[in-house]
Protein backbone atom coordinates (compact mmCIF):
# COMPACT_ATOMS: atom_id res chain seq x y z
CA UNK A 1 0.00 0.00 0.00
CA UNK A 2 1.61 3.69 -0.95
CA UNK A 3 1.17 6.14 1.31
CA UNK A 4 -1.94 8.28 0.53
CA UNK A 5 -0.39 11.17 2.61
CA UNK A 6 2.30 12.04 0.38
CA UNK A 7 0.89 10.93 -3.28
CA UNK A 8 3.28 13.04 -5.00
CA UNK A 9 6.07 11.06 -4.40
CA UNK A 10 4.41 8.08 -6.68
CA UNK A 11 3.93 7.81 -10.21
CA UNK A 12 1.91 6.03 -12.67
CA UNK A 13 3.65 2.87 -13.15
CA UNK A 14 2.99 -0.94 -14.29
CA UNK A 15 1.39 -1.28 -10.67
CA UNK A 16 -0.05 2.07 -10.04
CA UNK A 17 -2.86 4.02 -11.88
CA UNK A 18 -4.63 6.57 -11.15
CA UNK A 19 -8.17 7.79 -12.21
CA UNK A 20 -9.38 11.55 -11.51
CA UNK A 21 -13.58 10.08 -11.94
CA UNK A 22 -15.18 12.93 -11.16
CA UNK A 23 -17.93 12.21 -13.39
CA UNK A 24 -18.28 8.17 -12.70
CA UNK A 25 -16.24 5.27 -13.72
CA UNK A 26 -14.40 5.81 -17.39
CA UNK A 27 -14.03 2.78 -19.57
CA UNK A 28 -10.78 2.61 -19.10
CA UNK A 29 -11.07 1.62 -15.21
CA UNK A 30 -12.28 -2.01 -16.32
CA UNK A 31 -9.40 -2.40 -18.97
CA UNK A 32 -6.62 -1.69 -15.94
CA UNK A 33 -8.45 -4.13 -14.22
CA UNK A 34 -8.15 -6.57 -16.69
CA UNK A 35 -4.07 -5.53 -17.40
CA UNK A 36 -3.82 -5.67 -13.53
CA UNK A 37 -5.57 -8.83 -13.03
CA UNK A 38 -3.81 -10.92 -16.30
CA UNK A 39 -0.43 -9.79 -15.12
CA UNK A 40 0.93 -9.14 -11.82
CA UNK A 41 -1.76 -6.98 -9.72
CA UNK A 42 -1.63 -3.45 -8.85
CA UNK A 43 -3.49 -0.53 -7.47
CA UNK A 44 -6.16 2.14 -9.09
CA UNK A 45 -6.65 5.09 -7.69
CA UNK A 46 -10.19 6.71 -7.87
CA UNK A 47 -10.21 10.70 -7.42
CA UNK A 48 -6.40 10.96 -8.09
CA UNK A 49 -4.42 12.47 -11.09
CA UNK A 50 -1.90 12.84 -13.04
CA UNK A 51 -0.42 16.47 -13.86
CA UNK A 52 2.11 17.09 -17.19
CA UNK A 53 4.46 16.40 -14.86
CA UNK A 54 3.57 13.02 -14.41
CA UNK A 55 3.55 13.80 -10.54
CA UNK A 56 -0.14 12.79 -9.05
CA UNK A 57 -1.95 14.89 -6.86
CA UNK A 58 -5.41 14.19 -4.91
CA UNK A 59 -9.08 15.55 -6.88
CA UNK A 60 -11.09 13.17 -4.54
CA UNK A 61 -14.35 11.33 -5.90
CA UNK A 62 -17.60 13.53 -5.35
CA UNK A 63 -19.89 10.57 -3.43
CA UNK A 64 -17.43 8.01 -2.36
CA UNK A 65 -20.01 5.28 -0.68
CA UNK A 66 -21.92 5.70 -4.04
CA UNK A 67 -18.72 5.11 -6.16
CA UNK A 68 -17.58 1.84 -3.51
CA UNK A 69 -21.42 0.54 -4.38
CA UNK A 70 -21.64 1.30 -8.13
CA UNK A 71 -17.88 -0.38 -8.62
CA UNK A 72 -19.25 -3.88 -6.32
CA UNK A 73 -22.05 -3.37 -8.52
CA UNK A 74 -20.56 -3.58 -11.85
CA UNK A 75 -17.62 -5.73 -11.01
CA UNK A 76 -20.00 -8.67 -10.00
CA UNK A 77 -21.71 -8.29 -13.58
CA UNK A 78 -20.59 -11.26 -15.37
CA UNK A 79 -22.18 -8.66 -18.40
CA UNK A 80 -19.13 -6.25 -18.19
CA UNK A 81 -16.61 -8.50 -16.01
CA UNK A 82 -15.77 -12.17 -16.89
CA UNK A 83 -14.36 -12.40 -13.30
CA UNK A 84 -14.76 -10.81 -10.00
CA UNK A 85 -11.37 -11.58 -8.29
CA UNK A 86 -11.46 -9.05 -5.50
CA UNK A 87 -11.92 -9.36 -1.69
CA UNK A 88 -13.83 -6.96 0.66
CA UNK A 89 -11.08 -5.91 2.19
CA UNK A 90 -9.39 -5.02 -1.54
CA UNK A 91 -11.98 -2.25 -1.82
CA UNK A 92 -11.80 0.61 0.45
CA UNK A 93 -12.61 4.58 1.12
CA UNK A 94 -9.83 6.67 2.37
CA UNK A 95 -9.83 10.74 3.37
CA UNK A 96 -6.91 12.57 2.39
CA UNK A 97 -6.76 16.35 2.70
CA UNK A 98 -10.08 16.51 3.17
CA UNK A 99 -11.08 14.81 -0.34
CA UNK A 100 -12.40 10.91 -0.53
CA UNK A 101 -9.79 8.47 -2.74
CA UNK A 102 -11.52 5.04 -3.40
CA UNK A 103 -8.27 2.43 -3.44
CA UNK A 104 -8.60 -0.74 -5.18
CA UNK A 105 -6.26 -3.47 -4.99
CA UNK A 106 -6.33 -5.89 -7.71
CA UNK A 107 -4.48 -9.25 -7.11
CA UNK A 108 -2.72 -11.03 -10.04
CA UNK A 109 -5.52 -13.63 -11.12
CA UNK A 110 -5.15 -17.48 -10.36
CA UNK A 111 -4.57 -19.11 -13.81
CA UNK A 112 -8.22 -20.64 -13.84
CA UNK A 113 -9.50 -17.07 -13.58
CA UNK A 114 -7.48 -15.56 -16.96
CA UNK A 115 -7.42 -13.95 -19.01
CA UNK A 116 -9.68 -11.55 -16.94
CA UNK A 117 -11.78 -9.30 -19.87
CA UNK A 118 -14.62 -7.05 -20.08
CA UNK A 119 -17.58 -7.71 -22.35
CA UNK A 120 -18.44 -10.94 -24.04
CA UNK A 121 -15.45 -12.20 -25.53
CA UNK A 122 -11.37 -12.63 -24.16
CA UNK A 123 -10.15 -12.31 -27.98
CA UNK A 124 -11.74 -8.41 -27.62
CA UNK A 125 -11.58 -7.74 -23.97
CA UNK A 126 -8.41 -9.07 -22.74
CA UNK A 127 -5.59 -6.64 -21.25
CA UNK A 128 -2.29 -6.77 -19.79
CA UNK A 129 -0.61 -4.10 -18.83
CA UNK A 130 3.34 -3.05 -19.77
CA UNK A 131 4.95 0.37 -18.11
CA UNK A 132 2.00 2.93 -17.74
CA UNK A 133 -0.44 1.12 -20.57
CA UNK A 134 -2.97 -1.22 -20.83
CA UNK A 135 -3.24 -2.96 -24.35
CA UNK A 136 -5.39 -5.68 -25.79
CA UNK A 137 -3.65 -9.34 -25.82
CA UNK A 138 -3.00 -10.56 -28.51
CA UNK A 139 -4.91 -13.54 -29.43
CA UNK A 140 -1.86 -16.03 -28.87
CA UNK A 141 -1.44 -14.33 -25.28
CA UNK A 142 -5.15 -15.25 -25.04
CA UNK A 143 -4.92 -19.03 -26.05
CA UNK A 144 -1.80 -19.21 -23.39
CA UNK A 145 -4.24 -18.71 -20.97
CA UNK A 146 -6.55 -20.54 -22.02
CA UNK A 147 -4.44 -23.23 -22.26
CA UNK A 148 -3.23 -22.71 -18.44
CA UNK A 149 -6.96 -22.82 -16.86
CA UNK A 150 -6.44 -26.82 -17.60
CA UNK A 151 -5.41 -28.78 -14.68
CA UNK A 152 -5.33 -32.29 -16.42
CA UNK A 153 -1.71 -32.35 -17.35
CA UNK A 154 -2.06 -31.44 -21.15
CA UNK A 155 1.44 -32.83 -22.45
CA UNK A 156 -0.16 -36.14 -21.57
CA UNK A 157 -2.15 -35.82 -24.09
CA UNK A 158 -2.20 -38.62 -26.90
CA UNK A 159 -0.74 -37.51 -30.67
CA UNK A 160 -2.81 -39.88 -32.63
CA UNK A 161 -1.07 -38.81 -36.07
CA UNK A 162 1.92 -39.73 -34.68
CA UNK A 163 3.83 -42.73 -34.13
CA UNK A 164 6.68 -44.35 -32.07
CA UNK A 165 9.17 -44.29 -35.03
CA UNK A 166 8.93 -40.34 -34.14
CA UNK A 167 11.07 -40.84 -31.13
CA UNK A 168 14.84 -41.02 -31.70
CA UNK A 169 15.96 -44.23 -30.32
CA UNK A 170 19.71 -43.01 -29.62
CA UNK A 171 18.21 -41.30 -27.49
CA UNK A 172 16.29 -43.67 -25.86
CA UNK A 173 18.90 -45.80 -25.28
CA UNK A 174 20.73 -43.02 -23.45
CA UNK A 175 17.20 -42.16 -21.32
CA UNK A 176 17.00 -45.85 -20.43
CA UNK A 177 20.80 -46.41 -19.13
CA UNK A 178 20.66 -43.07 -17.33
CA UNK A 179 17.69 -43.71 -15.75
CA UNK A 180 19.33 -47.56 -14.74
CA UNK A 181 21.79 -45.70 -13.26
CA UNK A 182 20.21 -43.23 -10.98
CA UNK A 183 17.49 -45.66 -9.53
CA UNK A 184 19.10 -49.28 -10.45
CA UNK A 185 16.37 -50.96 -8.28
CA UNK A 186 13.69 -49.69 -10.24
CA UNK A 187 11.18 -52.45 -11.86
CA UNK A 188 11.01 -50.97 -15.23
CA UNK A 189 14.34 -51.05 -16.32
CA UNK A 190 13.88 -55.03 -17.17
CA UNK A 191 10.81 -54.02 -18.86
CA UNK A 192 11.25 -54.23 -22.84
CA UNK A 193 10.77 -50.77 -24.70
CA UNK A 194 7.27 -51.60 -25.90
CA UNK A 195 6.04 -52.05 -22.02
CA UNK A 196 8.45 -49.29 -20.84
CA UNK A 197 7.56 -46.47 -23.15
CA UNK A 198 3.72 -46.78 -21.71
CA UNK A 199 4.18 -47.43 -18.62
CA UNK A 200 6.34 -44.24 -18.24
CA UNK A 201 4.28 -41.71 -20.09
CA UNK A 202 6.17 -41.89 -23.62
CA UNK A 203 3.40 -43.42 -25.29
CA UNK A 204 -0.21 -43.56 -24.56
CA UNK A 205 -2.95 -46.01 -26.14
CA UNK A 206 -5.15 -43.69 -28.47
CA UNK A 207 -8.63 -44.30 -29.68
CA UNK A 208 -7.78 -46.65 -32.64
CA UNK A 209 -6.34 -49.08 -29.99
CA UNK A 210 -2.83 -48.19 -30.84
CA UNK A 211 0.13 -46.84 -28.50
CA UNK A 212 1.22 -43.12 -29.88
CA UNK A 213 3.62 -40.49 -28.72
CA UNK A 214 2.34 -38.20 -26.17
CA UNK A 215 3.23 -34.51 -25.85
CA UNK A 216 5.39 -34.79 -23.25
CA UNK A 217 6.97 -38.57 -24.99
CA UNK A 218 7.47 -36.27 -28.23
CA UNK A 219 9.39 -33.46 -26.48
CA UNK A 220 11.74 -35.72 -24.09
CA UNK A 221 12.71 -37.95 -27.08
CA UNK A 222 11.11 -36.55 -30.14
CA UNK A 223 12.88 -36.01 -33.33
CA UNK A 224 13.58 -32.55 -35.11
CA UNK A 225 10.95 -33.00 -37.94
CA UNK A 226 8.05 -34.27 -36.07
CA UNK A 227 8.61 -31.37 -33.11
CA UNK A 228 9.14 -29.07 -35.86
CA UNK A 229 5.52 -30.24 -37.34
CA UNK A 230 3.52 -30.46 -34.05
CA UNK A 231 5.19 -27.38 -31.98
CA UNK A 232 5.92 -24.98 -35.23
CA UNK A 233 7.30 -23.06 -32.60
CA UNK A 234 9.96 -25.34 -31.33
CA UNK A 235 13.11 -23.92 -30.66
CA UNK A 236 16.47 -24.38 -27.92
CA UNK A 237 19.03 -23.06 -27.91
CA UNK A 238 22.22 -22.10 -25.91
CA UNK A 239 24.80 -19.56 -26.62
CA UNK A 240 28.09 -18.25 -24.53
CA UNK A 241 29.16 -14.71 -25.57
CA UNK A 242 32.58 -15.20 -24.53
CA UNK A 243 33.57 -18.29 -26.45
CA UNK A 244 31.11 -17.92 -29.50
CA UNK A 245 29.83 -22.19 -28.42
CA UNK A 246 26.67 -22.48 -29.17
CA UNK A 247 23.73 -25.92 -29.44
CA UNK A 248 20.34 -25.47 -31.77
CA UNK A 249 17.77 -27.65 -32.39
CA UNK A 250 17.07 -25.37 -35.65
CA UNK A 251 20.70 -26.69 -36.89
CA UNK A 252 21.58 -30.91 -38.11
CA UNK A 253 22.31 -33.03 -35.91
CA UNK A 254 22.17 -32.92 -31.75
CA UNK A 255 20.54 -31.82 -29.90
CA UNK A 256 17.18 -33.10 -31.31
CA UNK A 257 14.66 -32.93 -28.02
CA UNK A 258 14.50 -31.52 -24.69
CA UNK A 259 16.51 -35.05 -22.98
CA UNK A 260 19.51 -34.21 -25.43
CA UNK A 261 19.06 -30.34 -24.89
CA UNK A 262 19.49 -30.99 -21.04
CA UNK A 263 22.40 -33.20 -21.38
CA UNK A 264 24.31 -30.93 -23.07
CA UNK A 265 23.91 -27.60 -21.98
CA UNK A 266 24.58 -28.89 -18.25
CA UNK A 267 27.21 -31.05 -19.24
CA UNK A 268 28.63 -27.44 -20.08
CA UNK A 269 27.52 -25.52 -17.08
CA UNK A 270 29.42 -28.32 -15.28
CA UNK A 271 31.99 -27.08 -17.07
CA UNK A 272 31.88 -23.84 -16.17
CA UNK A 273 31.07 -24.51 -12.66
CA UNK A 274 34.51 -25.87 -12.23
CA UNK A 275 36.39 -23.29 -13.42
CA UNK A 276 34.39 -20.60 -11.22
CA UNK A 277 34.68 -22.44 -8.10
CA UNK A 278 37.91 -24.11 -6.57
CA UNK A 279 35.86 -25.52 -3.40
CA UNK A 280 34.17 -29.13 -4.78
CA UNK A 281 31.26 -28.95 -2.49
CA UNK A 282 30.84 -24.98 -3.86
CA UNK A 283 31.49 -26.28 -7.45
CA UNK A 284 28.65 -28.98 -7.33
CA UNK A 285 26.45 -26.52 -5.39
CA UNK A 286 26.94 -23.90 -8.36
CA UNK A 287 26.46 -26.64 -10.73
CA UNK A 288 23.50 -27.78 -9.36
CA UNK A 289 21.83 -24.93 -9.02
CA UNK A 290 22.52 -23.92 -12.35
CA UNK A 291 21.24 -27.20 -13.43
CA UNK A 292 18.18 -26.33 -11.84
CA UNK A 293 17.68 -23.00 -13.60
CA UNK A 294 17.80 -25.03 -16.94
CA UNK A 295 15.52 -28.08 -15.43
CA UNK A 296 12.88 -25.54 -14.26
CA UNK A 297 12.90 -23.65 -17.63
CA UNK A 298 11.94 -26.83 -19.14
CA UNK A 299 9.53 -27.41 -17.18
CA UNK A 300 7.57 -24.62 -17.39
CA UNK A 301 7.88 -23.76 -21.04
CA UNK A 302 4.86 -23.12 -22.97
CA UNK A 303 6.25 -24.95 -26.08
CA UNK A 304 3.06 -23.58 -28.48
CA UNK A 305 4.12 -20.17 -27.80
CA UNK A 306 6.77 -18.25 -29.71
CA UNK A 307 10.49 -18.14 -29.13
CA UNK A 308 11.18 -21.30 -27.07
CA UNK A 309 13.16 -21.76 -24.74
CA UNK A 310 17.20 -19.89 -24.83
CA UNK A 311 19.84 -19.33 -22.61
CA UNK A 312 22.73 -16.89 -22.81
CA UNK A 313 25.68 -17.25 -20.93
CA UNK A 314 28.23 -14.17 -20.47
CA UNK A 315 31.25 -13.11 -18.83
CA UNK A 316 28.95 -12.35 -15.79
CA UNK A 317 25.27 -13.36 -16.17
CA UNK A 318 23.70 -16.72 -17.25
CA UNK A 319 20.19 -15.94 -18.29
CA UNK A 320 17.23 -18.95 -18.93
CA UNK A 321 14.41 -17.81 -20.83
CA UNK A 322 11.58 -19.68 -21.59
CA UNK A 323 7.81 -19.01 -23.56
CA UNK A 324 5.05 -18.83 -21.53
CA UNK A 325 4.68 -16.87 -18.28
CA UNK A 326 4.66 -18.12 -14.86
CA UNK A 327 1.45 -19.62 -13.48
CA UNK A 328 2.16 -18.56 -9.73
CA UNK A 329 2.57 -15.33 -8.79
CA UNK A 330 6.58 -14.44 -9.18
CA UNK A 331 6.71 -13.17 -5.50
CA UNK A 332 5.46 -16.23 -4.54
CA UNK A 333 7.87 -18.62 -6.73
CA UNK A 334 11.16 -16.67 -5.41
CA UNK A 335 9.88 -17.90 -1.97
CA UNK A 336 9.54 -21.45 -3.01
CA UNK A 337 5.88 -21.55 -3.02
CA UNK A 338 4.69 -25.15 -4.19
CA UNK A 339 5.27 -25.02 -7.92
CA UNK A 340 2.59 -25.15 -10.71
CA UNK A 341 4.49 -26.56 -13.57
CA UNK A 342 2.84 -26.55 -17.28
CA UNK A 343 4.13 -29.49 -18.20
CA UNK A 344 3.28 -32.36 -15.33
CA UNK A 345 4.06 -35.44 -18.15
CA UNK A 346 7.50 -33.86 -18.27
CA UNK A 347 8.00 -33.82 -14.91
CA UNK A 348 7.24 -37.48 -14.32
CA UNK A 349 9.78 -38.34 -16.92
CA UNK A 350 12.29 -36.36 -15.47
CA UNK A 351 12.10 -37.49 -11.70
CA UNK A 352 13.04 -41.13 -13.49
CA UNK A 353 16.09 -39.68 -13.52
CA UNK A 354 15.58 -38.54 -10.19
CA UNK A 355 15.89 -34.68 -11.69
CA UNK A 356 12.73 -33.24 -10.91
CA UNK A 357 10.20 -32.67 -8.05
CA UNK A 358 7.78 -29.56 -8.85
CA UNK A 359 7.97 -28.35 -5.48
CA UNK A 360 8.73 -24.93 -5.82
CA UNK A 361 12.44 -25.84 -3.77
CA UNK A 362 14.83 -25.58 -6.51
CA UNK A 363 13.89 -21.79 -7.30
CA UNK A 364 14.15 -21.07 -3.57
CA UNK A 365 17.62 -23.06 -3.23
CA UNK A 366 19.34 -20.75 -6.35
CA UNK A 367 18.48 -17.34 -4.01
CA UNK A 368 19.58 -18.96 -0.92
CA UNK A 369 23.15 -19.98 -2.73
CA UNK A 370 23.30 -16.62 -4.13
CA UNK A 371 22.47 -15.00 -1.01
CA UNK A 372 25.05 -16.94 0.71
CA UNK A 373 28.03 -16.75 -1.68
CA UNK A 374 27.33 -12.86 -1.45
CA UNK A 375 26.67 -12.01 -5.24
CA UNK A 376 24.16 -10.42 -6.44
CA UNK A 377 20.76 -11.88 -6.17
CA UNK A 378 19.05 -13.75 -8.93
CA UNK A 379 16.46 -11.71 -11.05
CA UNK A 380 12.62 -13.53 -11.74
CA UNK A 381 11.13 -11.55 -14.62
CA UNK A 382 7.79 -11.76 -16.62
CA UNK A 383 7.78 -9.79 -19.91
CA UNK A 384 3.82 -9.98 -20.49
CA UNK A 385 4.47 -8.17 -24.30
CA UNK A 386 6.47 -11.13 -25.10
CA UNK A 387 4.97 -14.02 -22.92
CA UNK A 388 8.33 -14.98 -21.45
CA UNK A 389 9.37 -15.43 -18.25
CA UNK A 390 13.40 -14.83 -17.52
CA UNK A 391 15.29 -15.71 -14.79
CA UNK A 392 18.99 -14.44 -14.35
CA UNK A 393 21.77 -15.35 -12.39
CA UNK A 394 24.56 -13.03 -11.94
CA UNK A 395 27.65 -14.70 -11.90
CA UNK A 396 31.39 -14.28 -10.72
CA UNK A 397 32.70 -11.68 -13.89
CA UNK A 398 35.11 -13.87 -15.90
CA UNK A 399 35.55 -14.83 -19.67
CA UNK A 400 36.73 -18.03 -20.53
CA UNK A 401 38.64 -19.08 -23.92
CA UNK A 402 36.30 -21.62 -25.92
CA UNK A 403 39.56 -24.18 -25.77
CA UNK A 404 39.35 -24.17 -22.27
CA UNK A 405 36.38 -24.93 -21.53
CA UNK A 406 36.36 -27.89 -24.05
CA UNK A 407 38.82 -29.15 -22.46
CA UNK A 408 37.23 -28.78 -19.17
CA UNK A 409 34.09 -30.21 -20.96
CA UNK A 410 35.82 -33.65 -21.55
CA UNK A 411 37.72 -33.80 -17.86
CA UNK A 412 34.11 -33.27 -16.88
CA UNK A 413 32.75 -36.20 -19.33
CA UNK A 414 35.48 -38.61 -19.00
CA UNK A 415 34.87 -38.38 -15.09
CA UNK A 416 31.34 -39.33 -15.63
CA UNK A 417 31.88 -41.76 -18.32
CA UNK A 418 35.16 -43.77 -17.37
CA UNK A 419 36.26 -43.54 -21.51
CA UNK A 420 34.62 -42.15 -24.44
CA UNK A 421 35.90 -41.81 -27.97
CA UNK A 422 36.43 -38.85 -29.86
CA UNK A 423 33.86 -39.01 -31.91
CA UNK A 424 31.46 -39.87 -28.86
CA UNK A 425 32.46 -36.63 -27.29
CA UNK A 426 32.29 -34.67 -30.07
CA UNK A 427 28.07 -36.23 -30.19
CA UNK A 428 27.65 -35.77 -26.27
CA UNK A 429 29.13 -32.87 -26.46
CA UNK A 430 28.14 -30.43 -29.01
CA UNK A 431 31.59 -30.34 -30.41
CA UNK A 432 33.02 -30.92 -33.81
CA UNK A 433 35.97 -33.51 -33.82
CA UNK A 434 38.95 -31.71 -34.66
CA UNK A 435 37.71 -29.64 -31.62
CA UNK A 436 37.47 -32.46 -29.39
CA UNK A 437 40.75 -34.16 -31.12
CA UNK A 438 42.83 -31.10 -30.16
CA UNK A 439 41.70 -30.87 -26.97
CA UNK A 440 42.48 -34.69 -26.40
CA UNK A 441 45.80 -34.05 -27.29
CA UNK A 442 46.39 -31.10 -25.23
CA UNK A 443 44.71 -32.82 -22.24
CA UNK A 444 47.13 -35.88 -22.99
CA UNK A 445 50.53 -33.41 -22.81
CA UNK A 446 49.45 -32.26 -20.08
CA UNK A 447 49.36 -35.81 -18.38
CA UNK A 448 45.65 -35.66 -17.54
CA UNK A 449 44.13 -37.98 -19.93
CA UNK A 450 45.56 -41.23 -21.70
CA UNK A 451 44.53 -42.78 -24.72
CA UNK A 452 43.55 -46.58 -24.20
CA UNK A 453 43.13 -48.05 -28.37
CA UNK A 454 40.55 -45.51 -29.61
CA UNK A 455 39.53 -44.24 -26.31
CA UNK A 456 40.20 -41.75 -23.78
CA UNK A 457 40.15 -42.10 -20.03
CA UNK A 458 41.48 -40.13 -17.42
CA UNK A 459 44.98 -40.86 -15.66
CA UNK A 460 44.65 -42.32 -12.69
Amino acid sequence: MIDLNHIARYRENNRIEAKKAAGGFPHSLWETYSAFANTIGGLLLLGVEEDRDKTLHITGVPDGPGYAAQFWATVQDPAKVSANILTPEDVALHTVEGKQILVISVPRADRHQRPVYIGDSPFTGAYRRDGEGDYHCSPEEVRAMLRDREDAPADLAVLEGRTPADLSQTDLRQFRALMAMRQPDHPWNYLPDPQFLPAAGILGRGQDGGDHPTLAGLLLLGKRKPLREVFPQFRLTYQEADTGFSLSTLRPGPPENLFSFYGMVTRRLTAVSALLAQDPAERERLAGAMREAVLNAILHADYFSRGGLAILRTAGKLTVSNGGLLRVDPDQARQGAAGDPRNRGLVALFALLKLATGTGRGLRGIYALWAQQGWQAPVLAEAAHAERTDLSLPLPHRAFSREELTRQQILEYLTDHVSAAPRTLAQGLGLSLREVQGALAQLTRQNLVVPQGQRYQLRA
